[in-house]
């Protein structure tokens, strides 16, 4: 009976653990839960409230893909206000944060795709690690790596990072899937110019 009672409580402890949830307030509109799944654990890395919060997500079992997040905010008040409050200026983001990759990438430029989600824009590119290319991908290391950003809500952006060996498998759409997830479905159309 003393095995079970303290096999039971491992199994709880590790139930409360996996039920842990994160609420970061990145804006004073805008509060975003990240938890444990089933297969991925969540790490915060940095975490200050209604300014940004970097969130670190991996499989819990293998290592077949490394999420990175990086949720901020977008207010008037702060010094980097409008880095992303454009399609324009978020696409130039992407841009300039990702050519510190091209060096060591198949590709030599970047080439952003345009993400449309929930009203909202946003930008992605995909690149390859040179060193890996046409070989075999030694364990726990990835060929690809997608980086982008999009607009969560009129206040907030989402910047990620996901390491990978297979950008169009269903494991990345997953993941893709739960990043665009965190938008908010916005309220009124853009504006045409």
């Amino acid at each position: 009976m003393r095995t079970f009672a303290v096999a039971f409580l491992a199994v709880m402890a590790v139930s409360s653990i996996h039920a842990e949830k994160h609420e970061l307030q990145i804006t004073p509109t805008d509060v975003f839960t990240v938890e444990d799944t089933d297969d991925w654990g969540v790490t915060i890395e940095r975490n200050r409230a209604l300014y940004y919060a970097d969130v670190a997500i991996r499989p819990k079992k293998g290592k077949s893909f490394s999420l990175k997040l990086f949720f901020k905010a977008d207010l008037r008040f702060f010094m980097d206000h409008n880095r992303f409050n454009t399609p324009e200026t978020m696409k130039v983001r992407v841009v300039e944060s990702s050519e510190s990759y091209l060096p060591h990438t198949v590709e030599k430029s970047i080439e952003v795709e345009e993400i449309t989600n929930k009203g909202w824009y946003g930008f992605k590119t995909t690149l390859t690690d040179a060193d890996l290319a046409g070989k075999p991908v030694p364990k726990g290391e990835f060929l690809y790596i997608i980086r982008g950003m999009i607009r969560l809500s009129d206040r907030a952006a989402l910047g990620f990072s996901l390491m990978t060996n297979d950008p169009k498998s269903p494991e990345t759409k997953k993941i893709m899937d739960y990043v665009y997830g965190f938008a908010k479905e916005r309220e009124t159309a853009p504006k045409e110019k």
